[in-house]
């Protein structure tokens, strides 16, 4: 037998796992008790249920756990980012985390109305908070549901440069799907 002389030539790398692709992998991963838990945490008296599946999501995503005791917010943006995300899993436990999937189309394929739109992109506190859940709810509801969680996290700073990104970002997409619509029809 002939020994080969060929040298393997490595494949192209993998894209960088991102701390959201972590969260991501690991909704899918949860018990369906766990899962539940996060999909319902936001109804009266369940959110602190959820902190510690929370904490876990977190913790085996690589995200500073030390680091967010000094900022609050920034622990209430990940609870809301996994909470959105176990909505937008369902039962079947869908992929919902796709980069550069942006969220505003996806909201318009859903028939999330301008109105709406509109008042998601103008709400701030816990209005805005809101206003999140029940586009993520929509966006379940009628399976459109893969979209870049970033642009959660960054809508869910609130008043900060990124959340303005984040809005004007969301409309972009939601009126240029509009204006493709519009295009197609014609």
């Amino acid at each position: 037998m002939m020994a080969s002389n060929a040298v393997a030539v490595p494949g192209p790398l993998p894209p960088a796992r991102t701390v959201m692709d972590r969260i991501a992998d690991s909704i899918g991963e949860l018990s369906n008790g766990d899962h539940a838990l996060l999909r319902r945490m936001y109804l009266t008296g369940r959110r602190r249920q959820a902190d510690g599946v929370v904490l876990g999501l977190l913790h085996r995503a690589g995200v500073n756990l030390e680091g967010m005791e000094r900022n609050a917010g920034q622990y209430a943006r990940w609870c809301l980012v996994a909470h959105v995300a176990a909505l937008l899993s369902g039962t079947t436990r869908r992929v919902m985390h796709v980069p550069n999937a942006r969220l505003g189309e996806a909201l318009f394929a859903a028939d999330y109305s301008e109105n709406r739109l509109l008042r998601l992109t103008a709400a701030r506190g816990e209005p805005l908070r809101n206003q999140i859940i029940r586009a993520a709810r929509v966006l379940a509801q009628a399976g459109a549901t893969r979209i870049d969680l970033w642009s959660i996290y960054h809508l869910a700073a609130g008043t900060t440069d990124r959340a303005e990104a984040a809005r004007i970002r969301i409309a972009q997409g939601y009126y240029a799907a509009t204006a493709r619509s519009e295009g197609d029809s014609k």
